[in-house]
């Protein structure tokens, strides 16, 4: 999953979180579960792929650290993009306890947080580190950093300001200037009916649509089991979320 189908998947949910908050019935314990699991089990792979590439850096072999970088670049891109859609999921579950005064979403959303921050900090020291290798990589993937950092704080302002959801924004001052208004606002196009003729939509609806998640990535997966804990509600004849 590119960076842009996960900004576009986390504002999408974020555009229908309405469905969740307002909902009168809580969050399905199940789905929550499954987005625990699956979520654990990812950042589990993440750990033992960048702890084998750490040991690698640590032997201080240029060459092997090369074929190193090359084999596990692919993990540092998605754990990057992972965290777009993790906090945008966690601003969201956090919002629906404050709604309703519960502390129902709380314990998983916080626990999968967690782990999703222990991997990217692991990650980011592995950039770091990895700049006498190749600066040009390294830079790149700073840049995948900065832009995800950028639009986790514009997707997730407005209910992280509204429901005082601590810890989850990277620069209080700007996300302050953009949650004055909900994201659907700010982006109204994310309301709009989906246009089967763009790529950005066209990810969406295979991912709302989609039961067999085998056919699908790893980002992708995890997606899915978001809009899995979405209540049945929420969708339309086909399958895809409802504007909220």
């Amino acid at each position: 999953m590119k960076l842009s189908e996960a900004l576009d998947l986390s504002a999408r949910m974020m555009a229908r979180a309405g469905h969740l908050i307002d909902a009168e019935e809580m969050v399905e314990d199940k789905a929550l579960h499954h987005y625990w699991i699956f979520s654990r089990d990812l950042a589990n792979h993440w750990q033992q792929n960048l702890s084998i590439c750490q040991k690698v850096l640590a032997q201080g072999d240029p060459i092997r650290s090369r074929q190193c970088w090359l084999e596990y670049e692919p993990d540092l891109r998605e754990i990057l993009r992972a965290d777009l859609l993790h906090r945008s999921w966690y601003t969201i579950l956090q919002a629906v306890d404050s709604e309703k005064d519960v502390c129902h979403c709380e314990p998983i959303s916080r626990s999968v947080l967690s782990s999703q921050m222990q991997v990217r900090t692991r990650a980011l020291k592995l950039i770091l580190s990895g700049y006498q290798i190749d600066a040009a990589r390294m830079n790149r993937l700073n840049e995948i950093r900065k832009s995800a950092e950028a639009w986790s704080d514009l997707i997730c302002s407005h209910l992280a300001i509204r429901y005082n959801i601590q810890g989850i924004l990277f620069d209080e001052k700007r996300a302050a200037r953009w949650g004055k208004q909900p994201i659907e606002h700010l982006l109204p196009e994310l309301t709009l009916s989906v246009d089967q003729s763009r790529p950005v939509d066209q990810n969406w609806i295979r991912l709302s649509r989609l039961q067999d998640t085998n056919r699908l990535d790893s980002l992708q997966k995890l997606a899915r089991t978001m809009i899995d804990c979405f209540p049945p509600s929420a969708f339309d004849q086909d399958g895809i979320l409802r504007s909220a």
